[in-house]
């Protein structure tokens, strides 16, 4: 559930705000003016105020993209504008105030640079040019489309030029157009579907058709000819680049591949591609970046949510020599670029401390830290480092996921389990606030899962859920409830679940078929129908290819087994919280707004949350305090029912 947003204008029914006597309390956190609550009770501020800090007291910083021309970064931090860093530890200049961007990009030059973002238009992705030198931005693209939006660009190898898709969700088409001068020109080439435009060099232009997360291939198109041509069209090869005569892609389930994840080269004049030889075994989740000069090739590899850096000698198509491992402990790693054949630059992070940017010198041995990352002392050292569990669901299929448990907490201790949306991504060790402070104030062990669908485990774990196999998902986590029931450190009589999107639909769904272990439901902008889901205009073949064809009667009666609006009776009063957007048009609103009822009219304990002006994904302090609230009076609810 990763596309964009369709606004819904649905009618508002039956909210109850806080009163008016607990409104004029003090002490009493505001219910933001956007936002209509019921079965919320007052929140003293009192009571959540530490769980709140400082937007300086928790630094963070990523990186957006490296100027290899004068060695200097645009970063981003936990307001997500765009920073220009000029040199390690310097303090970054802030270049956006209110245009969070999706994508960023220097111009090879390093005195522009391009990026997209949907600041002006919720959902829908507008290119912009950004000026350094006059700090301007001026928008370098037209959206003409009933539904168009753009989500990828990249600079033509002198910088005189910018390339990108634009993409039509409504007639689901793509255009690829070139931007000079902020002159738009599109080709005239077909492409059918959702495609993006990943690299360009002097003379050709490396494009990808997504179908669905598992599914993506590779063409190259020549704009002085019109010509499109495919470099990789069977199995999944999501990333590519051009090299110097050569296009370096991943790919999984190719010929080239044997079935397997490798990373391949395909000679743009011979016309025929072959897998790299890598020492050891390739993990089906990587990512990799070539040098400037095209003689260094850098692969990263995700095994089991923990990131391994590998760089090797480049020349030719060929792999050579291998540089040591530069990078000690566990952690996840974003962002990788090159400032040079010699420097490369990355984002560290895992869920004990906050993302920091470092570089690493190839001639020299050497890391140097670019920014620092910044703890309030009450939380450094909240949690302990990355630990992966493990688990075999109930065709012994194994299951992983990760824990945060609390440090100085003994005894065993209540489980929130929380499921990630997609639901084609992977929930990683990075490090979350939100983990450290419910296990610093209420002692709540949190098990992060990547359940059956999740990326980075190859593609038949990808598809592993598709369709009719949606139970599958739904008993990974029943599967998770016997593994918690065994571990001395968890009480089994304590488990709450969280989950998104798609990771809402699972968690009411397996709360649905467990209703007497799971003690508490937590659901944000939740799934509640799959039928429901699929019945909207917008819905594309990938969402067929997920979740079923909704002309597909069977099917979809099999889904309504699972889906919690179809089975209300068998919730068994398990108290839920539900936070659903207005502007959410991936959820059918009626659905969400049905289900609460039905729950609230068996006297089912019902927190729900809907804001007017948010869509796929409500936030902020009150939402944050809302949720620690919740926790906290189920926690002690169950404690009194022992």
């Amino acid at each position: 559930m990763k596309f964009t947003v369709r606004t819904l204008n649905l009618i508002l029914l039956g909210f109850v705000c806080v009163s008016p006597l607990a409104a004029q309390d003090k002490d009493i956190l505001p219910v933001p003016e956007s936002y209509r609550v019921e079965g919320v009770p007052p929140i003293r501020t009192s009571e959540v105020s530490k769980l709140f800090y400082e937007q300086n007291e928790i630094r963070s910083n990523l990186i957006w993209d490296a100027d290899k021309a004068n060695r200097r970064l645009l970063v981003t931090d936990e307001t997500r504008n765009i920073y220009l860093l000029d040199s390690p530890l310097a303090k970054p200049v802030k270049l956006t105030e209110k245009a969070v961007p999706h994508l960023v990009r220097f111009s090879p030059d390093g005195r522009s640079f391009l990026f997209i973002s949907d600041h002006e238009k919720p959902d829908t992705f507008q290119l912009y040019l950004y000026d350094l030198k006059d700090r301007t931005e001026k928008k370098a693209a037209l959206l003409t489309g009933k539904d168009e939006s753009i989500e990828s660009a990249v600079w033509g190898k002198t910088g005189d030029a910018v390339y990108y898709t634009k993409i039509d969700y409504e007639s689901k088409t793509s255009k690829l157009c070139r931007s000079a001068a902020l002159v738009e020109t599109c080709f005239k080439a077909k492409l059918p579907g959702i495609w993006y435009v990943l690299d360009a060099d002097e003379k050709h232009l490396l494009l990808k058709n997504w179908r669905s997360s598992s599914t993506q291939s590779l063409h190259v198109f020549e704009p002085e000819t019109n010509t499109l041509s495919t470099i990789a069209d069977k199995g999944n090869s999501p990333k590519g680049s051009l090299a110097s005569g050569y296009v370096v892609y991943s790919s999984e389930g190719s010929d080239v591949c044997k079935g397997h994840a490798c990373i391949s080269v395909y000679d743009l004049k011979k016309g025929r591609a072959a897998a790299l030889n890598f020492p050891g075994t390739i993990a089906p989740s990587h990512d990799f970046k070539i040098s400037p000069g095209g003689g260094n090739l850098l692969v990263q590899e995700t095994r089991d949510g923990i990131d391994h850096l590998r760089i090797f000698a480049f020349k030719n198509g060929s792999l050579g020599k291998e540089v040591p491992p530069f990078i000690k402990g566990s952690f996840v790693i974003w962002n990788t670029r090159w400032l040079s054949d010699r420097e490369l630059v990355y984002t560290l992070e895992n869920n004990e401390k906050p993302t920091y940017i470092q570089s690493f010198n190839l001639a020299t041995g050497e890391t140097a830290n670019w920014t620092k990352g910044r703890l309030p002392a009450a939380l450094d050292g909240t949690v302990g480092p990355p630990e992966v569990i493990r688990w075999n669901s109930f065709d012994n299929m194994e299951i992983t996921g990760y824990i945060v448990r609390p440090r100085t907490k003994t005894g065993r201790l209540p489980v929130l389990i929380r499921v990630h949306g997609g639901p084609q991504v992977q929930d990683r060790p990075i490090f979350d606030p939100t983990d450290a402070l419910l296990a610093l104030q209420l002692g709540v062990s949190i098990i992060h899962t990547n359940i059956r669908g999740s990326s980075g485990f190859g593609r038949s774990f990808m598809d592993a859920d598709d369709r009719e196999k949606r139970e599958h998902a739904v008993k990974d986590i029943r599967a998770l409830l016997d593994w918690v029931e065994k571990q001395k450190d968890l009480d089994p009589r304590q488990i709450y679940l969280q989950g998104q999107s798609y990771g809402g639909f699972v968690v009411l769904s397996a709360a649905m078929h467990e209703p007497t272990r799971v003690k508490a439901v937590i659901a944000e902008s939740p799934v509640v129908s799959i039928r429901g889901y699929l019945s909207q205009s917008w819905v594309n073949d990938f969402m067929k290819t997920e979740y079923g064809d909704p002309k597909d009667e069977a099917l979809m009666a099999k889904l309504d087994t699972l889906s919690p609006l179809n089975n209300a009776d068998r919730w068994n009063k398990i108290p839920l919280l539900m936070i659903m957007g207005k502007r959410d048009g991936r959820i059918p609103e009626a659905n969400v707004v049905d289900l609460k009822n039905q729950l609230q009219k068996q006297n089912t304990e019902v927190w729900y949350i809907y804001s007017t002006e948010d869509g796929h994904g409500v936030g902020g302090k009150y939402i944050t305090a809302t949720i620690y609230k919740f926790l906290k009076t189920q926690i002690e609810q169950t404690k009194r029912r022992k």
